[in-house]
């Protein structure tokens, strides 16, 4: 691995100086691309159990899936690198004659096609479900799944009844500087990166930070959990989100836990999710590790 990020560090460096436009271009597709895995016979014998449709998402393939019948529906939106495979234990854990389930393989992710995935393409995601399925009540979303879901509420105007945010990160110039830290851009590769990726997604970096959308979107109940220990996405962007909520009147509840990492891969977080779902209401919690 780290011969190959030499590669790509000597490469974008170089290629910076002599074309930045290409530079830029390149070190785009490098970090919009999700190397998705092949999923294992566990995880699609799992997503075979779910009644299955399409969505089409700027002209890509995007698996979609249902599981209940209830009359209270719930998105789950997963994170970078995943699949609606993660989200295994809370399908299993709700009442699914009350609630309909759905949730969908991000575009490059899983069972759907596409090559580049960006924030921007979640959204119209969660769009093409909505206008598949219909409104959505609540909303679920771990990591870039769930910044991708204050997107949403932000640039739709969209107000679920309840939202729970796991492992946000901040922004777009987090997700930048971080790829820029691991292969050592130069500065000037670092600029080219930017400029291609804002022309792509046809706004500034800037335009997309949690400090914008929590300033304006009203969930009904927010519920967000981040632990301590997260070395992909600091815990203070939950922080700062609660603040936000709180400062615009929202009823939200912060949990902080210790050693669920990033993943938070715990029976007691889906427990706490599950409970303040079905209670649509946050109460005072406590939970550590």
């Amino acid at each position: 691995m780290k011969t190959i990020l030499k590669i790509f560090r000597f490469y974008f460096n170089t290629l910076a100086i002599f074309s930045p436009r290409t530079s830029g271009k390149h070190a785009f597709h490098l970090f919009g691309f999700p190397f998705k895995a092949k999923l294992k016979d566990a995880h699609q014998k799992f997503l075979n159990t779910a009644v299955k449709f399409e969505l089409k998402v700027n002209g890509k393939n995007i698996q979609g899936y249902r599981w209940g019948d209830g009359s209270e529906s719930i998105l789950f939106v997963h994170g970078w690198q995943s699949n609606t495979y993660r989200w295994k234990s809370f399908i299993e854990s709700f009442d699914q004659e009350k609630y309909t389930l759905y949730s969908f393989d991000a575009p490059g992710h899983g069972n759907s096609g596409g090559r580049i995935c960006t924030v921007p393409l979640y959204e119209k995601t969660i769009e093409a479900m909505i206008e598949k399925v219909g409104a959505i009540d609540h909303f679920i979303g771990h990591s870039i799944g769930s910044f991708a879901c204050s997107s949403f509420f932000f640039h739709k105007n969209y107000t679920p009844k309840t939202y729970v945010s796991l492992a946000s990160p901040n922004g777009a110039t987090e997700f930048i500087a971080e790829f820029q830290k691991r292969l050592k851009l130069s500065k000037k590769a670092y600029k080219n990166l930017l400029t291609y990726f804002e022309q792509y997604i046809g706004s500034p970096a800037t335009d997309y930070l949690q400090e914008i959308f929590c300033k304006e979107i009203a969930p009904k109940a927010t519920l967000i959990i981040h632990d301590k220990n997260d070395k992909s996405t600091s815990y203070e962007n939950s922080v700062r989100m609660e603040e936000l909520l709180r400062l615009n009147n929202q009823n939200v509840e912060l949990i902080l836990t210790e050693g669920f990492k990033h993943n938070l891969r715990s029976g007691e977080v889906v427990d706490r999710v599950v409970n303040f779902v079905s209670e649509s209401n946050v109460n005072s919690f406590s939970l550590e590790r």
